[in-house]
């Protein structure tokens, strides 16, 4: 049969996995109709809902205390200290790494958001790990050098004293005093702290749910400190202690309001009122699961999986306001802002990772748990709200490098701030955390976008794809085929590229109508951004259900050069070579990000594969000069035990060639069988190995064991891996004629074409050996026949 003329490229690969900040996981939609997103979903929030605000307010109000000053002046002492302990653990970590982000990231510990409690609290348990993250206060960062300690440090510090509580009380209810001691011991502190919780609940009649314990003043997290502030703020408003003219007014509304007078300051108010407004989103988020573990619809595990270590984010997240709150109203040459960026991105933003990698699972849990998730709690509807609030936290983690980009740019004079270049240095540091969320979250879909491709390909032609490495991108590709050009669905693995053409576009359109419809009926019937909803519904859209049928291949290992371009579109050109058949061909992508991301994949694969071919050629001119290897069916390299990155290895490779033997020594054969008749197809197809072994050709080996040559030789097929032949090779030679003692064989060697012995201990080494007498059949014409040493 005559062939038509094929298309100019060979095997494809997975592409196009859109970075976080554009586009997240696969959420499949929940048809619950219209949703009417509660109100809290657009609520402003103020300073007076935060910790920042609140310490401030309640330490001005117990100032007015009498007897209070004394002990407010020891906590102002304790929490400076603190803060001078954070800023030289800061500075000494930011030393160590020679103001690299990436190295000061890479030296802070990875434990969770624990603090320093000094002398007063040595005893409280959850001091062991406390410079994991270099968090010694309530605030993120280094304090602007115009001030010596932040608010929540110091009311937390005054609690920990145990007798200002009994003043508190006593103000309160004074017929009732309790006796008021002061003292540094630790057990005087947790004393008097036991001694206001009696009294409160005997006189005040306050029920056990509502009041504090110990622990929670001595604990270090931000939950247990705002749970005493609101406690005791609140007893102060019921009993009207002190009066409302305890707190002036041009103070407090020094705290709300964010002037604004220049770019920056705007730009800085806009940080501030984002985060405040995250912080209560996430709260609201922690409101709801605490509802549905009560409700006790959900295990442990499903809990998890929706909101992991929400708590800890929680936690750092007021730090990190805090941070900011402290630098409201400082003078520019004195303010820190680049340091509390620095903080986060050196430990603890690596509390994101599990909602980076868990995205999917906990949109597939709410879709399957909708109608539990439902009847639990009204706090927010399970469908489209909810996931909006799921993927929240990477939203705003890759929205920090935008907004210090506007702080930067604000800047009309940089030499005048003396802390411009920290801010710089923090800018790099959040590109690089954002960048690290974008890639697990790549890895993350992948699993799922290998599955959903392993169910929409119904022929693989013989390929075997999960001896292909991983699955690394994919994208839609358009091909110039002679006079015009055609689409096709690209997924690159790390030893070949796939590609694929849909086979029922119809269908596919269809859906894509449908999914248009429900976003339009989901943003006019609720409060959600446009920007967010756009992105749940292309999320929704990411688990396509057309089938893929298989048309072309080409393995990376055959590629030799690559080179980009932006004219006529963002294009890849790929060249190629394979034994008989060589080329190149244009790959053409939708938008610039994939194109780039496809292109410093290849080189970098490319990298390593070279890097390991110079491995080989060390190896094998060590071989030829005797060195003794010995064979070890689980080594992947004799240099350190291991490969590069996304490195071939010896064992894969292998697989890489039986492939290639399995489809048709031919790069262009899906194309060649895709354009001849309808009723007929060459070459084995559904993955049928058998058929295709049988087409291989077969070489004799000629066997040397204890320097005699055994009579008959061992017919072996090309695609054999090297472990099936070590194994036919030590099975012959123990049952060939006057070999009587155990065998064990350490090492196969051949001769390479100069007469020299060659060590065989590799996939790699037995393909060297088979292309070599593939040139010798091809030069000389002489059988395939291969003498291997055994010893």
């Amino acid at each position: 049969m005559d062939q038509l003329p094929h298309p100019p490229f060979r095997s494809a690969s997975l592409a196009l996995t859109p970075t976080v900040s554009l586009s997240l996981t696969s959420i499949s939609r929940v048809a619950l109709g219209p949703i009417m997103l509660n109100m809290s979903m657009n609520k402003t929030s103020l300073a007076e809902d935060h910790m920042f605000y609140k310490s401030r307010v309640l330490i001005e109000r117990l100032s007015t205390i009498q007897g209070m000053p004394p002990y407010i002046m020891l906590a102002h002492a304790a929490a400076e200290r603190c803060a001078e302990q954070q800023a030289l653990a800061f500075s000494q970590q930011l030393q160590q790494s020679d103001g690299s982000p990436t190295a000061f990231r890479s030296s802070v510990g990875s434990g969770g958001f624990s603090m320093y409690l000094d002398t007063l609290a040595l005893s409280y348990p959850n001091t062991g790990a406390l410079l994991s993250n270099n968090l010694f206060t309530f605030t993120a960062g280094v304090l602007p050098a115009n001030l010596s300690l932040d608010p929540a440090t110091q009311l937390w510090k005054l609690f920990q004293q145990g007798a200002p509580l009994c003043l508190i009380f006593n103000a309160i209810d004074p017929a009732h005093s309790i006796p008021v001691q002061a003292g540094d011991d630790l057990r005087m502190c947790k004393k008097a702290v036991y001694d206001f919780v009696v009294a409160v609940k005997t006189h005040l009649a306050v029920d056990d749910d509502a009041m504090f314990t110990i622990s929670n003043v001595f604990s270090d997290n931000t939950h247990d400190l705002l749970k005493i502030i609101d406690f005791v703020s609140a007893l102060l408003d019921q009993h009207k202690v002190p009066g409302p003219d305890a707190f002036p007014e041009n103070v407090s509304q020094q705290l709300t309001e964010l002037k604004v007078s220049d770019d920056r300051s705007k730009v800085f108010k806009e940080l501030i009122q984002t985060e405040r407004k995250y912080i209560l989103d996430l709260e609201l988020l922690l409101q709801y699961r605490n509802e549905l573990q009560a409700a006790d619809v959900l295990s442990s595990e499903q809990l998890h999986v929706l909101f992991p270590n929400l708590s800890d984010v929680i936690d750092f997240h007021r730090r990190f306001l805090c941070g900011f709150e402290c630098n409201i109203d400082v003078p520019t040459k004195y303010q820190r802002i680049g340091s509390v960026f620095l903080h986060a991105s050196n430990g603890p933003f690596r509390a994101y990772e599990p909602w980076t990698i868990g995205q999917v699972g906990a949109i597939d849990l709410i879709n399957r748990e909708a109608s539990n998730l439902k009847k639990a709690s009204t706090l927010i509807d399970p469908g489209f709200e909810l996931q909006s609030y799921i993927i929240k936290p990477i939203q705003r983690l890759c929205k920090y490098p935008l907004l210090l980009k506007e702080l930067i740019k604000a800047f009309s004079d940089p030499s005048d701030a003396a802390y411009y270049n920290e801010l710089l240095l923090a800018q790099t540091a959040m590109k690089d955390v954002a960048n690290q969320v974008n890639e697990a979250q790549r890895r993350s879909e992948n699993v799922g976008l290998l599955q959903n491709l392993i169910e929409r390909v119904k022929d693989w032609r013989g390929f075997n794809f999960r001896e292909q490495g991983d699955l690394l991108y994919h994208s839609v590709v358009s091909i110039k085929d002679g006079e015009s050009e055609k689409d096709y669905v690209a997924y690159l693995f790390e030893r070949i590229i796939f590609f694929f053409i849909e086979t029922n576009p119809a269908d596919k359109q269809k859906d894509k109508k449908k999914r248009d419809l429900l976003t339009s009926r989901k943003k006019s019937g609720s409060n959600v951004s446009g920007s967010t909803a756009n992105l749940l519904e292309s999320l929704n859209g990411v688990r396509e259900n057309t089938t893929l049928e298989l048309k072309g291949r080409v393995y990376i290992s055959e590629i030799y050069n690559i080179s980009s371009a932006n004219l006529n579109g963002y294009t890849l050109v790929i060249s190629w070579s394979g034994k008989k058949e060589s080329g190149s061909f244009v790959l053409r992508y939708r938008t610039e990000e994939p194109r780039n991301q496809w292109e410093n994949c290849l080189r970098h694969l490319k990298t390593n594969e070279m890097n390991n071919q110079l491995q080989r050629k060390l190896r094998d001119s060590r071989g030829s000069l005797g060195t003794n290897y010995s064979f070890d069916t689980n080594s992947q390299s004799h240099f350190n035990g291991q490969y590069p990155q996304h490195a071939e290895s010896p064992s894969s490779r292998g697989h890489d060639h039986e492939q290639r033997h399995i489809s048709s020594s031919s790069t262009f054969s899906m194309m060649r069988m895709s354009k001849n008749s309808a009723g007929s197809s060459t070459g084995p197809s559904h993955g049928d190995s058998t058929a295709a072994t049988s087409l291989s050709p077969l070489i004799a080996i000629k066997i040397v064991y204890q320097k005699s040559e055994i009579s008959e030789p061992l017919q072996v097929t090309q695609n054999m891996s090297f472990r099936e032949l070590h194994q036919k090779v030590a099975s012959y030679v123990s049952s060939s004629p006057g070999v009587v003692d155990d065998v064990i064989i350490n090492k196969l060697r051949y001769k390479d074409e100069e007469g020299d012995f060659v060590v065989m201990s590799s996939s790699d080494d037995w393909q060297l050996a088979l292309d070599m007498v593939e040139e010798l059949v091809e030069e000389n014409g002489s059988e395939r026949t291969l003498s291997i040493w055994v010893s």
